[in-house]
């Protein structure tokens, strides 16, 4: 007898941890009545892919850019579903998720009405289970935090965000495996210096708890979002960059080795002059650096070399102190030529290592 009790108990317990509560109706979320005859199941997958036309406006100074890009999404329902007992509910993608834009007073979207494709009309336009294909325009304005830790060559990820509008117990969002995305090898408004060099993918969640939805007769829970983004890795091939940034301060640090070429205790005067102006060579490229990168509140790779540049123009200019003075000690540095291509080799190696690094 303890036995059959223990194995009803069992039963139960099994059975009610298998019910579906979402097929329910209300209250359950969400809140939609499907039978047993009812071929609609949660959740709806939604493939989704891009084609990115052109990106401009990427500025260092603003925190956006706009792109025109066309979406297509894929579903394995047509626009409407009708319930077994009547009920007629939307499926069309747009119910479903957005592509996340920047709004504000300076910017305007552009996102043209969507084109459907039925499967019965347009095959060759799908795959696997799909029978609807939604396709749309859209120039807009994106979000863009700046990474510029190495700048300036650094690596930019522009971040495309499809946002779900409902739980995730009902849809799920994934990257067409068919239909890839995609981008124009030659965009005309990109800024000049930065390449497209792949597509990447991207989930998180979030949780709403204002927005409470119930999944079981003891169970209440928030809303759970997910974000699926499509990541553009824009490349910045920063060598001309580095010359424009640099070359004055490169300059003024070699004519502070010539320091070195003067004969020791000889034009003392020739040194100084030529000491003080490297200094001031150093300084102004800080400067131009820095106004470069205005209101960039990180250390970057072109803080590190401008930093290391107006440190070897002043121990060159210590090192000149040491041999025109009446102390001996560091013999190493007693030596003119010694001095000279130590400097050079210190600063070539620590300049590689900040590059590299």
């Amino acid at each position: 007898m303890i036995r059959v009790l223990f194995f009803l108990l069992a039963s139960s317990f099994i059975y009610a941890q298998d019910i579906d509560y979402k097929y329910f109706g209300k209250p359950y979320y969400p809140e939609e009545y499907l039978g047993k005859g009812d071929s609609l199941k949660w959740p709806i997958i939604f493939d989704i892919s891009i084609d990115i036309k052109d990106i401009k406006g990427l500025d260092e100074k603003k925190d956006y850019f706009f792109s025109k890009l066309v979406v297509s999404s894929f579903s394995e329902y047509n626009a409407q579903y009708t319930t077994k007992a009547g009920v007629t509910i939307d499926l069309l993608p747009e119910e479903f998720f957005g592509l996340h834009t920047k709004e504000n007073s300076f910017t305007t979207n552009i996102e043209s009405q969507p084109n459907y494709y039925q499967k019965e009309n347009y095959d060759y336009l799908f795959y696997d289970n799909f029978i609807l294909k939604s396709v749309s325009l859209v120039e807009a304005p994106f979000d863009h935090n700046w990474n510029l830790t190495n700048f300036p060559f650094d690596t930019q990820k522009l971040r495309l965000k499809f946002i779900t509008k409902v739980d995730t117990s009902i849809i799920r969002l994934r990257p067409s495996h068919v239909f890839k995305s995609t981008f124009n090898k030659s965009m005309e408004n990109l800024k000049e210096g930065f390449n497209v060099e792949s597509i990447e993918y991207n989930y998180s969640y979030n949780v709403d708890e204002s927005d409470l939805i119930k999944i079981s007769p003891k169970v209440t829970r928030g809303l759970v979002t997910e974000t699926f983004e499509v990541i553009l890795n824009l490349d910045r091939q920063g060598s001309w960059i580095f010359l424009k940034l640099f070359m004055g301060g490169i300059l003024s640090f070699f004519i502070s080795c010539m320091i070195f070429l003067i004969p020791k205790y000889k034009e003392l005067e020739s040194k100084v002059s030529l000491g003080v102006g490297a200094i001031f060579g150093a300084i102004g490229n800080r400067y131009f650096v820095d106004s470069s990168l205005e209101n960039v509140q990180i250390f970057t790779k072109a803080d590190a070399v401008s930093n290391l540049i107006i440190f070897m123009v002043i121990f060159n200019i210590l090192v000149m102190i040491l041999q025109n003075s009446k102390y001996e000690f560091l013999s190493f540095f007693q030596s003119t030529w010694n001095s000279l291509v130590y400097s050079v080799y210190a600063f070539t190696i620590l300049l590689f290592t900040i590059l590299l690094w």
